[in-house]
């Protein structure tokens, strides 16, 4: 792998700005097909630029400005200053990666000169091959739809309009602007607008999608050389003969980087400067021009504004990228985010970078009010059960009801009891984050795959957020929907019913005003069980995972031990007290959840089960939900145990690698050392649920089975 395969969508972006892609001293040469054609649409489109720019202006001046109304004068206002600092910010990137170009080019060849070659194992640059190529494909992705969109937005407008002969033909271009020919009546007129706009829009994006390729390429390949140093420096011995040259290289090593570093930051720093003042600016006019526009320049301005928020995000994002190292906070970014939607309170420890935030007034209103509704929840489903007719004629659809009631309130009493460990262990957690916060400066050595387990947990948690708030969103939203539509197709009679069986002590049934509290009721208190369930459960995760990495890193550090080195004993001494605390740890961890461990297991195995039976009574969108039910309960289990059974293969890797090192060559107290820690590491550790059943993927299976066992003996009471 070398440079030249980052520059794909770098190379994509030079051919839609029609200029020539980089090159530089041992880059492969191109074949340069339709040099003055590309150079002479680079030239029109550049002219259509400055046009464009003058003309935004020249329209408001003459038009925008002569607006009565003040709400008027203010949308004009807005829409001009959105659109001159889009125009603004594609023409400074033109005029920024043209004047500097060379010394662009200059950059790239020292980057390559520099560029880890395949047998330098303390680099991953494969790691951040793929994390740039990812993050280049959406954004090219994203800003080639906005060009699409953007530019044939006043085309599809003027169809729809001559399609519906009640409308008058608008003539309307992507922007505002004034054109030394007539625009409004001439289709001719009309055409050769939205082309100047069109070419010059296709130039200046294709500038900004090689600008924040550019960002993000020399963001990442820093960042590989940053990683690369902090490993050598960690692994470099002093005791070597060698050591100090090699230190000497280092430093000199270092120094390059911060000069390539500096290098980077003039060549844009006009680049930054502008997009940030630019988008500023336009991220507020743009909102503004939402608000007060009609609905189909509003749908323009939208994507405008999303397209600066991404641009501007993704600048700092890599700026950030470059001058951060993984920190155990890194780690609690999505139990934050949880933390968050539900106003829970975050969890605190020292060594934590952000600084400890009190709740304001409205935030506390928030939990409790979600708290309190969650709470209620439990008793207005058996209250509801309790008021069940069972007179009815059909004796599964009684079954079915009392199902369903029984399945949500396992829900809700998973949630509270969640919550209520959640405060009440507070201290507790707390004090355990406070001793993996001391561990976790051990993971910046070489033995520690950080990063690895780090990218792994972040894309299950991430996908667990993803699905759990799809779920939410259906599951609040399904009212709503039921009662539009039935009101939609003239039904005699509203259902008026609620997101689940509840009762409440006002009238919801044929009272708008009682079915709408008692929906926001149970929206807050879905978003505060949701909430705590996914913080608990992304809690296991993150106590698994760390211990997963610890438990990994003491055997690779056991495996490369050499028993003949002087300082042998002392190592394994250490490792021996670092394994002991480990198991200290997880056993301290286990404690705080073995409540949850019992609750989760035991109720989701009757919730899954009622569910399952409820979903063949009802129609389909209840069937639907209640399905969502059952995905929720088996994800949740799913991850709780699925971390229990990687914690059980990891911490099993300990007995192999102490056997499988020379400790045949030790002395005699070297090998009742390491006898000591492999009679202690005979059994893989695991988590228990109060010393009872294992928190792993067979007892996971297990309560699967029960559950289908259970469903079958309900369903053959016919």
């Amino acid at each position: 792998m070398q440079l030249h395969d980052h520059m794909k969508y770098v190379d994509m972006g030079c051919r839609m700005a029609c200029i020539p892609r980089y090159q530089w001293k041992g880059r492969p040469t191109e074949i340069k097909l339709y040099a003055s054609e590309q150079r002479i649409v680079f030239l029109l489109g550049t002219i259509c630029q400055m046009v464009q720019i003058a003309g935004v202006l020249i329209y408001w001046y003459c038009n925008g400005r002569m607006a009565t109304d003040t709400a008027t004068f203010v949308a004009q206002l807005s829409e001009m200053c959105s659109s001159l600092t889009l125009l603004l910010v594609g023409f400074c990137n033109v005029c920024a990666l043209t004047v500097n170009r060379n010394q662009i080019e200059t950059l790239l060849e020292k980057l390559q000169e520099i560029y880890p070659g395949s047998k330098k194992n303390h680099y991953r640059c494969q790691h951040y091959f793929d994390l740039a190529m990812t993050i280049m494909r959406m954004e090219f992705l994203f800003y080639m739809v906005f060009y699409i969109y953007y530019n044939s937005a006043p085309v599809l407008l003027l169809l729809w309009e001559h399609v519906h002969e009640g409308y008058d033909l608008s003539f309307k271009t992507q922007t505002n602007t004034w054109f030394p020919w007539k625009v409004q009546g001439s289709a001719i007129g009309f055409i050769m607008a939205v082309l100047s706009i069109t070419v010059g829009s296709f130039v200046g994006v294709g500038f900004s999608i090689v600008t924040q390729n550019l960002v993000c390429l020399f963001s990442f390949q820093l960042k590989l050389h940053y990683d690369g140093i902090s490993s050598q420096l960690v692994s470099l011995d002093c005791r070597q003969p060698g050591a100090h040259q090699e230190l000497r290289i280092l430093i000199a090593y270092h120094c390059r980087i911060l000069q390539l570093g500096d290098q980077v930051n003039n060549i844009m720093n006009f680049v930054f400067g502008s997009s940030l003042v630019g988008a500023t600016i336009a991220i507020c006019m743009s909102s503004v021009s939402i608000l007060l526009l009609d609905f189909a320049s509003a749908c323009k301005y939208v994507s405008g504004l999303v397209a600066f928020v991404l641009y501007n995000f993704v600048i700092c994002y890599m700026g950030t990228e470059v001058n951060s190292a993984m920190q155990l906070e890194d780690f609690m970014r999505y139990q934050d985010l949880v933390c968050q939607a539900a106003q829970l309170p975050r969890y605190w420890w020292n060594g934590r970078r952000s600084l400890e935030v009190k709740p304001n007034l409205a935030k506390r209103i928030i939990f409790w009010i979600g708290a309190v509704n969650l709470l209620y929840h439990n008793i207005g489903c058996v209250m509801f059960g309790y008021f069940v007719d069972g007179r009815t004629e059909d004796p599964l659809e009684y079954l079915g009801e009392l199902a369903s009631v029984a399945s949500m309130l396992g829900f809700t009493i998973v949630g509270t009891l969640n919550l209520w460990k959640m405060l009440s262990l507070k201290s507790h957690f707390e004090s355990i984050l406070d001793e993996f916060e001391d561990l976790f400066h051990l993971t910046k050595q070489i033995s520690y795959r950080t990063h690895r387990y780090h990218e792994e947990y972040t894309r299950h948690i991430r996908n667990a957020v993803v699905f759990h708030s799809s779920a939410v969103v259906y599951y609040n939203s399904l009212p709503i929907f039921l009662m539009i539509r039935e009101h939609l197709s003239n039904s005699q009679q509203l259902s008026y019913r609620i997101q689940s069986s509840t009762w409440y002590p006002w009238q919801t049934k044929g009272s708008i005003p009682g079915f709408l509290a008692a929906v926001v009721c149970q929206i807050f208190s879905c978003q505060t069980n949701i909430s705590v369930n996914m913080f608990m459960q992304f809690m296991v995760n993150f106590f698994g995972i760390q211990l997963e990495i610890h438990f990994d890193g003491l055997a690779r550090q056991l495996e490369t031990i050499d028993a003949r080195h002087p300082h042998a004993k002392d190592r394994l001494k250490y490792l021996i007290v670092y394994h002991t605390k480990l198991l200290n740890l997880a056993d301290r961890v286990n404690r705080c959840f073995n409540f949850t461990f019992l609750i989760s297991l035991s109720v989701s195995m009757i919730s899954t089960c009622f569910l399952a039976f409820s979903m063949t009574i009802f129609d389909f969108s209840t069937s639907l939900k209640h399905l969502l039910g059952i995905m929720l309960f088996i994800t949740y289990n799913f991850l709780m145990c699925r971390s229990g059974t990687h914690l059980i293969l990891k911490s099993g890797k300990v007995l192999p690698a102490a056997f499988y090192n020379n400790w045949y060559e030790g002395d005699l107290a070297y090998r009742r050392m390491l006898l000591i820690l492999m009679m202690r590491a005979t059994k893989p550790y695991m988590w228990r649920t109060y010393k009872l059943a294992p928190v792993s993927i067979t007892t996971y299976m297990a309560t699967l089975k029960f559950s289908y066992q259970m469903f079958t003996c309900v369903r053959s009471l016919k």
